[in-house]
This record gives C-alpha cells, sequence and structure tokens, in this order.
C-alpha cells in the first residue's frame, strides 16, 4: 500500500473568500515544492487512477477530474506546491511547500533505534537543543553543580528545545553535595511533578536520584523520578528539624518537619513537611495513619504519623517502642519514668547497695558472696577492714550496715563502723561489758549504701 495524503478533505469547494460563490472552470496545477516542476496527483489513496499534474473546478467549484466529474485529490510523501487560477489564467492563491505523506516503516523497511548519549558533568552546565534525550549523570562530590535548562518554548535557537516534548535525564552521581537545576533566567517557567509546581528549580539530593524532564511547550514535567538508592535509612524521611517558622537561610533540598505556619509556611498546615527548593517552599501533607516515618537530625530522634499526629517513637506503659537510656543523673534523681535501666548503671540508684559481703574473723571472703569488694583486712581480734572496689563520690555519702554472727558466748557487744574513706570501711566487734574487741563466732555480713 502507497503512502498518500489528501489535498483537499472530502466534499471541498473552491469558492470565493469575499462572496462565497463557487468558482468554476477554475485550475489547480500541482508542482514540486518550490519549483516550477510539474507534480503528478491521483485521484485514489493507493495512487493508482492519475490526473495529470492539474484538476479543473465545475460550477459548483467542486474539483473534477474531466471538467465534470467530482474527484478526490491525492499525492505521495513528496512535498508539494499548489497554484490556483481562475478561467482567466489569473493566480488567485499559491500554495508551496505543502508536506505530502508521513513515509511509514513498513513501506520502506527500516528499523529506528533511539540513541540516549551519555555525558557526565562535574561542573555547571548550561543544556542546549542538541542536547535532547542525553543522559547526565552529575558528579557533585566537590560541590553543588547547577544544571541550566533551556527554554521550555520551541524554537530555532540553541537555547530553546526544538519542539513539545524534548526531554533529558538527569541524574546524582556524587558522593556529597547536591545537583541544582534551573529553569533558563528571566524565564518565569516551571517545574512541576504530579500536583505539585517547585518552581524553577529541583534539587537532587542524594547518589542514585534522578529524574526525566520534558517540555509540555511552555514549562518542565518531571515525567519519571526515581529516589536514591540508599537515603539515610531506608524508608525514612531526612528532616533538619521542627520548626514552627521558616528558616532564614535554608539550603536547597532540605525539609521541615512543621510545628507552626509562621513565616513563607502560612499557606501550609501544621504537621506538613516543607520541601526548600532553592526557589520556593513545597509542602507534603501527610495522609491520615500513613505511618510516615521522619529522622529528626536536630534532636536524634524519630517521628512516625500516627492517626494525625507526629509521634516520637518511644515507648509508653501501654505500647512497645524506642527507649532512651538512663544515664547517671537519671538514675540518681530516682524520677524518670521513660528511660531504660542497664544493669552497670543500676548501682547509681540510691535505692540500690554499692557494695557487699560476708567474711570471716580471718578477713576470708565466703566464696560468691561479695560485690563491690576487692578484699578485707584483718586489723587483729574484732576489727577489719573491707577494701572497695568502688570510689564513693564522698566519704560523707556512706551508709554501711554491719551484722555480726554471734551464736555462742555472752555478754555480747555491738559491732560499731570506726572509720568511712571513699574507698574503704573499718569495723570493730565489741565485748559490752569492757569494751574490748572479741571475734564474733561465724563472722561477719557487710552491706553498703551511698553515692557514686
Amino acid at each position: 500500500m502507497a503512502d498518500s495524503v489528501a489535498v483537499f478533505p472530502p466534499g471541498y469547494r473552491l469558492t470565493d473568500s469575499a462572496t462565497g460563490a463557487p468558482i468554476s472552470g477554475a485550475t489547480i496545477a500541482f508542482f514540486d515544492a518550490g519549483t516550477t516542476n510539474p507534480q503528478p496527483v491521483f485521484a485514489d489513496k493507493d495512487l493508482t487512477v492519475p490526473l495529470g499534474t492539474s484538476v479543473v473546478t465545475d460550477a459548483l467549484g467542486c474539483p473534477t477530474s474531466d471538467g465534470s466529474a467530482k474527484t478526490d485529490i491525492f499525492v505521495g510523501t513528496a512535498s508539494y506546491k499548489a497554484v490556483i487560477t481562475d478561467a482567466s489564467g489569473v493566480v488567485i492563491e499559491t500554495k508551496d511547500n505543502r508536506p505530502g505523506a508521513v513515509v511509514s516503516a513498513a513501506s520502506v523497511n527500516v528499523a529506528v533505534t533511539a540513541l540516549f548519549p551519555v555525558v557526565t558533568k562535574s561542573l555547571n552546565y548550561t543544556v542546549l537543543q542538541t542536547d535532547q534525550n542525553t543522559i547526565f549523570p552529575v558528579n557533585c562530590s566537590s560541590g553543588n553543580v547547577t544544571i541550566t535548562l533551556p527554554s521550555a518554548v520551541p524554537g530555532t535557537g540553541t537555547g530553546n528545545v526544538s519542539a513539545a516534548g524534548w526531554g533529558i535525564k538527569i541524574q546524582h552521581a556524587g558522593s556529597a553535595n547536591r545537583v541544582i537545576i534551573v529553569v533558563a533566567s528571566g524565564s518565569g517557567q516551571t517545574i512541576s511533578e504530579g500536583s505539585k509546581s517547585f518552581g524553577g528549580q529541583y534539587v537532587l539530593s542524594l547518589n542514585g536520584e534522578d529524574i526525566e524532564l520534558e517540555s509540555d511547550g511552555g514549562n518542565w514535567r518531571v515525567s519519571s523520578h526515581t529516589p536514591p538508592f540508599l537515603v539515610n535509612a531506608q524508608g525514612v524521611i531526612p528532616v533538619v528539624s521542627r520548626l514552627a517558622a521558616s528558616p532564614g537561610s535554608p539550603s536547597a533540598g532540605q525539609i521541615y518537619l512543621l510545628t507552626g505556619t509562621g513565616g513563607s509556611w502560612s499557606s501550609f498546615a501544621t504537621g506538613d513537611l516543607a520541601l526548600y527548593t532553592g526557589a520556593a517552599w513545597v509542602n507534603f501533607t501527610p495522609y491520615s495513619n500513613c505511618g510516615w516515618i521522619a529522622w529528626v537530625q536536630g534532636e536524634n530522634r524519630r517521628y512516625t504519623y500516627i492517626t494525625s499526629t507526629w509521634t516520637i517513637d518511644s515507648a509508653t506503659d501501654s505500647a512497645p517502642g524506642i527507649q532512651q537510656n538512663a544515664v547517671q543523673a537519671d538514675m540518681e534523681a530516682a524520677s524518670s519514668t521513660t528511660t531504660t535501666v542497664t544493669p552497670n548503671r543500676m548501682k547509681f540508684h540510691p535505692g540500690v547497695a554499692k557494695a557487699g559481703a560476708r567474711f570471716g574473723n580471718s578477713a576470708d571472703i565466703v566464696s560468691n558472696s561479695s560485690f563491690g569488694v576487692t578484699s578485707v583486712t584483718d586489723n587483729g581480734t574484732g576489727d577489719a577492714t573491707v577494701n572497695l572496689s568502688i570510689t564513693l563520690s564522698a566519704a560523707g555519702v556512706a551508709i554501711p550496715q554491719v551484722v555480726t554472727f554471734d551464736t555462742t558466748g555472752t555478754d555480747l557487744g555491738p559491732c560499731r563502723v570506726t572509720a568511712i574513706t571513699t574507698t574503704s570501711v573499718r569495723v570493730e566487734n565489741m565485748i559490752a561489758s569492757n569494751g574490748s574487741h572479741r571475734d564474733p563466732s561465724t563472722g561477719y555480713s557487710f552491706i553498703l549504701f551511698g553515692d557514686l
């Protein structure tokens, strides 16, 4: 089947533009475009019924094959010129450089391969019209790189796209920094994705992130967006901080979690995420109970959007979650209900003993019955010093308790603490009647409270 196109629509009539009256006896002659070389035309789309190189209109102004039989007119793929003259040979109109039929792939038996050149950039670059379909990996490891787009309005210059649908692909290929994509200076054009307009600037923030941009004839559209293959944490939104008003000097690509709508955020809502593109703020409103997760860098905390509120991922009495470990000050204050106790910090709680031991009259510690004690020194009958493996914050904060085990004898006296340092406690066992020392029959039991 031949590639052909109709010169006139069905039922076409040649009429006077002023009166609307049909022009009878007019001649429509056909030539190769831009020349006076006659070009044959045909009465059928398969180009098998020739009409010669001209036709004449009938009394109604309709093209005919012989002056009376109405006919359609078809041409092949070559561009053509049509010259229309009246019955007196006066030129009424000339239509030159009219396109012929589009050549179909089937008719010429060709294969078409689209090429997508890959051109790496590491410095600021202004995209040209000849860069159509180019993939630009941008190495911004040494600093932010700005890619300036041509005008999205079709034109013949290198600073314009050639047609609507003209497109390129830009990819973040750096280990740090950002790729900043801006529209042509002074164009007032915008970059949009979905229902969101990013103004005149779009930012690629992390390695592996890329976008495909296409001109719609007046502005730029993001037709495809690939997120970075590794963000701060998979599925987590990196947020600089939570603020009630827009910051004075944000950096392009930064995201904030809104606790208020001051400054440039007046049209947003509390709870929105606000992205600064470098040219404008764009807000993203979480869906109800969407489960979005945001890591707030300024707080080192993770928030999850639950129902209609950003909630810290902390455990409560009724829900599991993340717990913060108690530090020494938390343990000593003994008031927190939201921090977790770790074994090595339990000793700082005022209600927990700091040391304890059972030992005999010869200062031998009973096996597996001590903590916080390194050894016991035998100072003589009924006199011993407990040496601590811990260090008290001061001698005056110690609260020692000593018990002796006497199962025999009479005239038993008190067991008392006679000296305290930050690393030892001296204990003595006495006879009630004369105050002399005596060894308890089965040894001592020692426990110490205080502050470390």
